[in-house]
């Protein structure tokens, strides 16, 4: 049990942004806790409570080198499109070959997105430079108002 209130206040303490000084500590901060956050599910759902510290770390290390917004990711979430298939593997640095299409964040002029199967893919618009993905992600129930269609294929 204590290693597990450890291991939570850990994680907290990882996901929880510090006062930023200007818009780019601002876009790391809020990237760090959206990073952070994603990681700790995952690695808290894989391996535990010691998976949710190290992937916390882990994703909010990667998280705020993107600098991506937290609004960024849920727009895209929001927003599904059809996926894509790309040959090969897709990491941070990927190159978007031009033929797919990348689609517009309201809100955010520097990056746009992109789905393959059921992972999302953050853009930089300005080189087609893949600079960040928050995993596997389903999209969320937006408002009530809001129109939101999930198809879910089996394999």
């Amino acid at each position: 049990m204590k290693k597990l209130l450890i291991a939570s206040l850990a994680v907290i303490a990882l996901a929880t942004p510090t006062l930023a000084q200007s818009d780019a500590d601002a876009g790391a901060a809020v990237g760090g806790t959206t990073g952070g956050a994603a990681g700790a599910v995952a690695g808290g759902l894989i391996f535990g409570p010691i998976g949710a510290v190290i992937g916390g770390f882990t994703g909010a290390v990667i998280g705020a080198e993107a600098g991506v917004e937290a609004s960024t990711v849920e727009y895209a979430r929001l927003n599904p499109t059809e996926p894509v298939v790309i040959e090969g593997d897709i990491d941070a640095g990927f190159v978007v070959p031009d033929d797919v299409v990348i689609h517009e964040i309201e809100g955010d002029p520097e990056h746009g997105y992109f789905y393959t199967e059921d992972r999302l893919w953050i853009v930089n618009l300005a080189d087609r430079t893949v600079v960040y993905s928050p995993g596997t992600v389903v999209a969320a129930e937006g408002d009530a108002d809001a129109d939101v269609n999930v198809t879910v294929e089996a394999n």
